[in-house]
């Protein structure tokens, strides 16, 4: 059966306090969340950090309808909705997904209750407190002629809510003892808003990180496919009716260092923001030439060596979360640990520098996801620190208070070989028989 979906709507926009019931989200609908409108060329992202895109317009836009219209026929199901992966398929960290959220098309304050204010005295009125600084405004105190007062001799009576007059008297004192009033007597409690929700589609999806130096771009459309025969603003869609969006497209890109010089830093905020390039388009080594430099990553370890015009850029995103199988393996030692997934390498070999952990008992190991391999360091008493030199790659480091026993398995000692010489029977000598 056809359904008009403007008497839906319009049924819709007047329960405009009633919740959507499908929505795991709610958003507004001006909300900063980069609505996918429009797009031309690529739409800049970040690596590792999930996006949430109101992408109705764009839909609506191809079916001639707006995205509430939209929102309403996918709630009733009535329609169908699905991404189409065109691009990078293989580059997401989490599929993607579309649903339906609520988004907040408008706000209204309905009612406005009110409070006392602190410069008002605390007023009994035939033993029930009437006003007290902080404590809401449920009743009035007046004097005769039912004129607000706060001075208790002259109280004839109170004015509760429900009385006759008393929201009247209400906007009377608020006029002119409320917060624009002089003095102040009246201050806003809170206010009652009544919001209007309708069901947008939005879309959700993450880009895994791939620590490298190269940009990946990610495509997808929308499929919107009609259930029922439904009519919009004059216009029919029929059941089986099939509609695919333009393709969209994101790029996801590293971003250059924001320190860049002999003496440098790279926080684990700015890895987040993923501005972890070094040595993009050669800027380093223009800026330094064949000097020395020192790049800390914080407080926890820092890379020294020398420039080379031949450096490649490089990926120098860390973590410093612990590895927990070493460190449940090793309850008694006390670790600090740093992982570069990009495992950058440099053209000229320097050296690592770690906090001294455990004085000169701190042992520093390399780990590839199996083995413990130590390296040779030195301890610097006056700074408390160990460095390795030698270093050209940065993979896993590992920073031990104390030399860790690795158990080695036991060989098994070799069984003796089982005779396998055949058994020869035994003859009479007599008969020959055996």
């Amino acid at each position: 059966m056809k359904k008009t979906l403007a008497a839906v709507l319009a049924a819709a926009m007047a329960l405009s306090t009633a919740s959507v019931a499908f929505a795991t989200d709610t958003v507004y609908s001006d909300a900063d969340l980069s609505e996918v409108i429009n797009i031309s060329g690529d739409v800049g992202i970040d690596f590792g950090k999930e996006y949430k895109y109101l992408v109705g317009t764009t839909i609506s836009e191809k079916l001639g309808i707006d995205e509430y219209d939209l929102g309403k026929i996918l709630d009733e199901g009535w329609a169908r909705i699905s991404v189409v992966v065109t691009e990078g398929s293989s580059r997401f960290a989490t599929k993607p997904t579309i649903s339906l959220v609520n988004a907040i098309t408008s706000e209204t304050v309905t009612e406005t209750s009110y409070k006392w204010a602190a410069n008002v005295p605390t007023i009994k009125f035939n033993g029930k407190t009437v006003t007290q600084a902080g404590k809401a405004v449920n009743g009035i105190p007046t004097a005769s002629g039912d004129v607000f007062s706060l001075t208790e001799a002259d109280i004839v009576k109170v004015v509760y809510p429900g009385d006759d007059g008393y929201e009247d008297l209400l906007k009377n004192v608020v006029a002119n003892y409320g917060p624009d009033g002089n003095p102040v007597h009246v201050e806003v409690d809170s206010n009652k808003v009544t919001s209007t929700k309708l069901p947008v589609p939005q879309l959700k999806f993450k880009v895994a990180h791939t620590y490298g130096t190269s940009s990946v771009t990610v495509g997808m459309k929308f499929k919107i496919t009609f259930t029922e025969d439904v009519t919009v603003d004059g216009t029919l869609f029929e059941d089986g009716d099939t509609i695919i969006t333009d393709e969209v497209k994101f790029k996801a890109e590293y971003d250059k260092m924001n320190d860049v010089s002999t003496d440098m830093e790279l926080t684990l905020d700015e890895c987040d923001d993923n501005f972890v390039l070094l040595n993009k388009d050669g800027e380093l080594y223009d800026k330094i030439g064949n000097d020395d430099f020192t790049l800390y990553f914080e407080d926890f370890a820092a890379f020294t060596g020398k420039m080379s015009s031949a450096q490649k850029v490089q990926n120098m995103y860390y973590s410093v979360d612990e590895i927990d199988e070493i460190v449940d393996a090793y309850p008694d030692v006390d670790f600090e640990m740093i992982q570069f997934l990009g495992t950058p390498s440099f053209t000229n070999s320097g050296s690592m520098t770690f906090n001294a952990i455990g004085g000169r008992d701190t042992t520093v190991y390399t780990f590839d996801g199996e083995t413990l391999t130590p390296l040779d360091t030195t301890y610097d008493s006056t700074y408390g620190t160990v460095t390795a030199k030698g270093i050209k790659k940065l993979g896993t480091f590992v920073v031990a208070s104390e030399v860790l026993e690795v158990e080695e398995e036991e060989e098994e000692e070799p069984k003796e070989p089982a005779d396998e010489t055949p058994a020869v029977e035994e003859k009479n000598p007599a008969t020959g028989a055996c």
